[in-house]
């Protein structure tokens, strides 16, 4: 699968400007942001003048929702932060929100609307899943060392491990759970619960050509 650099994001925990996490700057304590490293991309389909593309690790893991009634992917908290509508707090308690962070502005510039979604910066529906990632090898999913530092405490992780990453399909269950693909690859039609926060975000956009 052709695979491409796009945007920048950070990725590794302990990489930090200056080389520290904290420096003294006018006598004061300043904490560094974080480096951002290039992020890689799986090319899932061309059209005529644009690219469908999917981050190849998870980036973060962040809850799909922050309630748990009567969720979709339209009024969900996870597409707003994608597309810059919502910011979360990161490990050093900066607030960020993903495409103003990740992409320069003619970067953003390159982004082409999803025609399904209406957004930017979407995930993948399970339809779509199952058109361009066809097995669970395909599916199969390692998280940046930046998501594993986010993971909550009661979430075990083995450096190596593949981990589970959601879908913005609602379960055919409840609308209080949305479908993920496993940490096998396999897709889980009952889901998560919305809320969740060990499950890792894959995100998806379509690029001009060129």
């Amino acid at each position: 699968m052709e695979e491409l650099i796009f945007g920048k994001y950070p990725q590794n925990p302990d990489e930090y400007e200056n080389g520290k996490r904290i420096s003294i700057v006018n006598k004061q304590l300043t904490v560094n942001p974080l480096i951002r490293q290039p992020v890689e991309w799986l090319v899932l389909a061309e059209e005529e003048d644009k690219k469908l593309l999917i981050s190849k690790y998870a980036l973060e893991y962040l809850p799909f929702n922050d309630w748990t009634a009567g969720v979709t992917w339209e009024n969900s908290t996870l597409r707003e932060w994608l597309n810059g509508r919502f910011k979360y707090k990161n490990g050093d308690g900066n607030e960020i929100d993903f495409i103003n962070d990740c992409f320069s502005g003619d970067e953003r510039g390159q982004i082409i609307p999803d025609s399904g979604t209406g957004d930017k910066v979407f995930l993948l529906s399970l339809d779509e899943v199952l058109r361009y990632l066809p097995s669970n090898h395909l599916r199969k999913c390692l998280p940046t060392a930046y998501a594993v530092s986010h993971l909550p405490e009661t979430h075990k992780y083995t450096n190596g491990d593949t981990c589970s990453w959601w879908l913005r399909t609602v379960s055919t269950d409840s609308d209080r759970y949305i479908m993920t693909v496993e940490k096998k690859g396999e897709y889980f039609k009952n889901g998560q619960m919305a809320s969740m926060k060990g499950i890792g975000v894959r995100p998806s956009l379509w690029v001009k050509k060129g």
